[in-house]
């Protein structure tokens, strides 16, 4: 049997929905991670899986469609080849000073200081290469620390709720209206060896896991529209003093963000900006 490698450079605010396409369409697919700003994605199908393929074209294209992107590359292996090959393109990302992404068959010579995390590429989306992620990572090593208790919004591949787990925290809530994004995040957390600490469940706020004043931070990495609708309840769960990282949003968005945002007992802190992406930082007051 034949496969087809499939290979795509994109930005890298466009690497989890692609990543979401070929690990839905494809077998196995890979990150070669380009200094923050570009990404190459890596997939394999069947020579005879047209229809699979079809489907990953007409992603990329759309993709393409509203920013311009090199077409999507075909390769024609042998079946010998494909199963080892998806796995040589893998690189380890570093995020902030001491948060270390990588793939569980990939060796990293530890540090003192590394918290490693590992993503099985099975569970594609949140893989700390989108610019959000990057940020929210970054807010998270500098407000969590030893004892900390954190509610993770929109919980995905778990990898926010990991590097808290790895910071310190003793409590981690993590909750998503996707039951598969639930059942990804628990693999993900039984791979890190967390599972004493954190906890993923489906659903939104209010929820009796995150009762009110509990939490000494809050990430919320959905969307304006969504971080709004719960802005009453995260401000809820968090304790006086606390923060709330909100981000998932464009820099273009952030002036509307903050006219539904304060006036709610939150006081704006940090704005950071990573491309075009943002993310926020509050702090709850009396």
């Amino acid at each position: 049997m034949k496969w087809l490698e499939l290979t795509v450079r994109v930005p890298s605010e466009f690497v989890e929905p692609i990543s979401y396409l070929f690990n839905r369409y494809g077998r196995g697919f890979s990150i070669e991670d380009e200094g923050g700003t570009q990404a190459v994605l890596r997939t394999y199908v069947t020579s005879n899986s047209k229809q699979r393929l079809a489907h990953i074209d007409v992603g990329v294209k759309l993709v393409g469609a509203l920013m311009p992107i090199e077409p999507l590359r075909i390769l024609e292996i042998d079946d010998v080849d494909w199963r080892n090959r998806w796995k040589e393109h893998f690189t380890i990302l570093r995020v902030g000073h001491r948060i270390v992404v990588k793939p569980p068959w990939l060796d990293h010579k530890i540090s003192p200081q590394d918290l490693v995390i590992e993503l099985d590429p099975g569970m594609a989306f949140g893989t700390g290469h989108h610019p959000t992620t990057r940020l929210c990572l970054e807010e998270l090593e500098r407000l969590v620390g030893c004892g900390n208790s954190v509610l993770d919004l929109g919980v995905g591949s778990g990898i926010l709720s990991i590097a808290s787990a790895r910071l310190g925290s003793k409590l981690v809530v993590g909750l998503d209206l996707d039951p598969i994004a639930v059942k990804v995040a628990r693999r993900s957390f039984k791979l890190n060896g967390v599972l004493s600490a954190v906890k993923a469940y489906t659903g939104t706020l209010p929820q009796p896991c995150a009762m009110p004043y509990t939490f000494d931070v809050a990430v919320a990495n959905i969307s304006s529209k969504a971080v709004l609708a719960n802005l009453s309840e995260l401000n809820k769960c968090l304790k006086t003093g606390g923060f709330l990282i909100a981000s998932g949003f464009l820099q273009e968005q952030v002036d509307e963000f903050l006219s539904g945002a304060l006036g709610n007992g939150l006081t704006l802190t940090t704005t950071r900006h990573l491309q075009d992406w943002a993310a926020l930082v509050f702090q709850k007051g009396q």
